[in-house]
């Protein structure tokens, strides 16, 4: 069983959930998960878990599959233990992405419709690519592919300066003038 939960405006749907009542509060009709209370395990409302600081019950000795919380799509929200989600890898796309896909096409006789034939994609996402437009990571794998380019490239690190005072406070003007005047 699951339920239709969020607001009126941005529903969906949470297989996790049972509509019974609270174990917690009493509360009937509401959407429910299993966790754990003390070495017990309730069926508790979203208010009683964020109240109390529970967590779902995902072991597999409790919950079954369909109990379990399922996310759709992009990294899941979740992201796996020890991950940075946020860092993908270390590569970004190349500053002059657009030209390189447009000179790679034209070097290979190829015009928009042949591309987008090329990597089973319409002409217009052919040519939001050639204005500069971002597309997905996937479009860009299938250019890279199919024109055999380099879109992505290694990130370069960022210079950072840090200053050696105890304080922690920012560099000021007059340390700059002092760095720059240590160095000459």
């Amino acid at each position: 069983m699951g339920s239709w939960i969020g607001s009126k405006e941005r529903r969906y749907w949470n297989p996790s959930t049972k509509m019974v009542s609270c174990e917690i509060c009493g509360s009937n009709r509401v959407s429910t998960r299993r966790s754990t209370s003390g070495g017990r395990t309730v069926n508790a409302c979203d208010r009683c878990m964020k109240a109390a600081g529970l967590r779902p019950d995902l072991s597999s000795t409790g919950a079954s599959p369909s109990d379990q919380v399922r996310t759709f799509g992009g990294y899941g929200g979740l992201g796996k233990a020890g991950k940075d989600i946020m860092v993908r890898g270390e590569k970004e796309l190349a500053d002059d992405w657009s030209k390189r896909v447009v000179d790679a096409r034209r070097n290979r006789n190829i015009d928009q419709r042949g591309l987008a034939r090329l990597i089973s994609e319409r002409v217009n996402v052919i040519q939001r690519i050639e204005k500069g437009q971002t597309v997905s990571d996937q479009i860009i794998k299938k250019l890279e592919r199919a024109l055999d380019i380099e879109l992505m490239i290694e990130r370069e690190p960022s210079e950072t300066r840090t200053l050696g005072s105890k304080s922690g406070r920012s560099m000021t003007l007059g340390d700059y003038l002092q760095d720059a005047l240590r160095k000459e």
